[in-house]
């Protein structure tokens, strides 16, 4: 009997350790109505810039200021760049009521009023902290040739709890709210 339970006990502590946990995957979001102009203006948006320690699947957290953890079980679904990239035409054409964003490359057929370019230091959040978007962007003419602006960015927000859900909610958000720096300095610009 006492073999019994020492090997039905070995076999049941093998079973629990090839258990693994689930891993979640995460999305940027927006929340904002679709733009209703067709002939609207036409930017082109270049591929967001990232550090080599934010482009990786896992979320990026920090634990102090000279910490950084990469969760094991919480990862964006698909590269983070493409995801932002994604959000950031999709609030531009919003704010600028114009369906005539892209993403590079695009094609040549129809010329930009626009260039944007973004490049992202920051992309993380302490859990249970705050979350930080920084970098700096750039406006340039339409083919590209000559500088307009160049700003620079450091977005913060509170999250609201130790979840990793609230960290890329509170993401999505600062991602809004440099998107919407942008719009309104493209839409001074235009006028």
């Amino acid at each position: 009997m006492i073999r019994f339970l020492l090997v039905f006990s070995l076999a049941l502590s093998l079973f629990a350790c090839g258990v693994t946990p689930k891993t979640h995957l995460y999305v940027l979001n927006s929340e904002q109505a679709l733009p209703s102009q067709e002939n609207g203006l036409v930017v082109g948006l270049w591929k967001v810039k990232l550090p080599e320690l934010l482009d990786r699947s896992e979320i990026v957290t920090r634990s102090g200021q000279y910490e950084i953890e990469l969760a094991d079980f919480h990862h964006w679904a698909g590269r983070l760049g493409p995801n932002i990239d994604a959000l950031i035409a999709q609030e531009l054409s919003k704010l600028l009521d114009t369906v005539n964003v892209r993403t590079s490359p695009w094609s040549s057929q129809k010329t930009n009023d626009y260039q944007v370019k973004i490049f992202i230091e920051r992309f993380d959040g302490q859990l249970g902290g705050e979350a930080v978007v920084s970098g700096a962007w750039v406006l340039l003419n339409g083919k590209g040739t000559k500088q307009l602006t160049r700003q620079s960015f450091s977005l913060k927000a509170p999250l609201a709890s130790d979840k990793y859900s609230d960290l890329v909610a509170v993401l999505s958000l600062l991602t809004g709210q440099l998107t919407q720096l942008i719009a309104e300095k493209i839409e001074r610009v235009s006028q």
